[in-house]
């Protein structure tokens, strides 16, 4: 579960990657003077975001040939030698994985030294002040916003009576807690969306209820006391430029140049798991309103209370690095539930029953903001 938001940010870069192509950052819009070549783009504000060098001989002995390929595209020729730049997100969004068995992200870390690696983190509490900065300009600034809600389980739902684990004949009961459970959630969170799931402000409309923190003007009060990492990581969109020069005997020649006509930080962070913290960037439910959806199931079952415990809060940011504006925001709120169930109905004979199990709670918002499609 807490690595769903970085396969999902992979997807999610690669769309904000053709936006920014498509809008401000397009070659079409970056033409210079003469017409014919793409002006380069710099970043504005310099995080002293970490990347990190691997040469084709090093990659090659910890991922596959298919793997590694891709990577150096934009050599004319490779050797074992040949340098290629890599940033944590690169890394995280092409290989990273749910299987247990895939250790590529581990491998191609583990080339690197202790002092590298301390660079990821070294520049955190900029990277954190200029997201909480960034978050509370769009909350006061009210750009037309795009944003969705999501609730699912981990499916390990565990049954106890007395102490002891429950045998197999409590899978059905499991089946009808997670149908109610998700499909109650997200019906109730799907009010009012459109097909595609997501709800949209006009320019100006207040965020104070959309936005996290709901009821508040203040959308994020997070320090480094509440977080366990904030990781920023650049991924750069190049232009391909057909350049002329003169070799040592004086004559013209052509080879290709890439220019950096658009550039996304993209921002991971993770939330230390008390309530303090984490109520700093995530708003609660109520919980009286997923009681009172519970009441759905009491044909079946009844639930009279649960806790809740933090396990391993995540939040996405994507930015156009060129203008500093937020471009998407993905907030995970991963959490284990404990609770009581009482067999109601053909689920009687259950009696009551101790139950745990792990869900995530998914906000996405996606900004727009007038100059990046100028």
């Amino acid at each position: 579960m807490k690595k769903t938001v970085l396969r999902t940010a992979a997807l999610c870069l690669t769309a904000v990657m053709l936006m920014l192509m498509l809008s401000s950052c397009s070659i079409s819009d970056l033409l210079s003077g003469d017409g014919k070549t793409p002006r380069e783009v710099k970043v504005k504000t310099d995080l002293h975001d970490a990347s990190f060098s691997f040469t084709y001989g090093e990659l090659r002995q910890v991922l596959t040939p298919d793997q590694v390929a891709p990577l150096f595209e934009l050599y004319d020729k490779i050797d074992s030698d040949t340098v290629v730049e890599l940033s944590y997100n690169d890394i995280m969004s092409r290989f990273d994985s749910d299987d247990e068995d895939n250790h590529d992200v581990e491998n191609i870390m583990a080339l690197l030294s202790d002092e590298e690696k301390a660079q990821l983190t070294a520049n955190s509490e900029q990277v954190l002040e200029y997201f909480v900065n960034s978050v509370n300009k769009a909350k006061k600034e009210k750009p037309v916003t795009e944003y969705g809600e999501w609730f699912w389980t981990d499916g390990k739902f565990k049954f106890t009576q007395d102490g002891i684990e429950s045998d197999g004949k409590i899978k059905q009961a499991a089946k009808y807690f997670e149908h109610f459970v998700v499909e109650g959630a997200n019906s109730k969170l799907g009010e009012g969306s459109q097909d595609n799931g997501y709800k949209i402000t006009k320019q100006g409309d207040s965020l104070d209820d959309i936005l996290y923190l709901y009821g508040s003007d203040v959308a994020c009060r997070l320090t480094m006391d509440d977080v366990e990492y904030a990781i920023s990581s650049l991924a750069y969109d190049k232009e391909p430029v057909d350049e002329e020069y003169t070799d040592e005997n004086g004559r013209t020649k052509t080879h290709t140049v890439y220019v950096t006509t658009g550039i996304t930080r993209v921002i991971s962070i993770k939330l230390k798991d008390d309530e303090a913290s984490v109520g700093k960037a995530f708003s609660f439910r109520d919980k009286k309103i997923v009681l009172d959806e519970m009441k759905k199931a009491a044909d079946y079952f009844t639930v009279d209370d649960y806790t809740v415990s933090f396990d391993g809060c995540t939040i996405f940011v994507t930015y156009n690095a060129v203008t500093d504006n937020i471009l998407s925001a993905t907030y995970d709120k991963n959490m284990h539930i404990d609770t009581a169930v009482n067999g109601k109905g053909s689920l009687e004979h259950l009696g009551r029953q101790e139950l745990s199990f792990g869900c995530t709670d998914r906000v996405e918002y996606k900004f727009g903001w007038a100059e990046e499609a100028e």
